[in-house]
């Protein structure tokens, strides 16, 4: 891949799952903003990552990198 980027891999609200390449640079916004184009519109989406799985709504002004989600396995439900 790019200089700075990432694979990050996605488990969908609907049990499909998908790849997308982000910079590390990008923020944890966009990640949102790729999920929800995905989704079924006007529901309202957790993201959760990591081991045990936490909640990123958090992170969502911090960069990829910065919330060490590169390479990560990001799960995403309605709630």
């Amino acid at each position: 891949g790019a200089e700075g980027s990432c694979r990050i891999q996605f488990r969908l609200p609907d049990g499909t799952r998908s790849v997308r390449r982000f910079l590390t640079t990008d923020l944890v916004g966009n990640v949102y903003a790729f999920v929800n184009s995905r989704c079924e519109s006007g529901r309202m989406i957790e993201l959760r990552s990591g081991f045990p799985p936490k909640d990123i709504s958090s992170m969502k002004d911090k960069t990829v990198g910065e919330a060490g989600l590169a390479g990560d396995m990001i799960q995403g439900r309605y709630i």
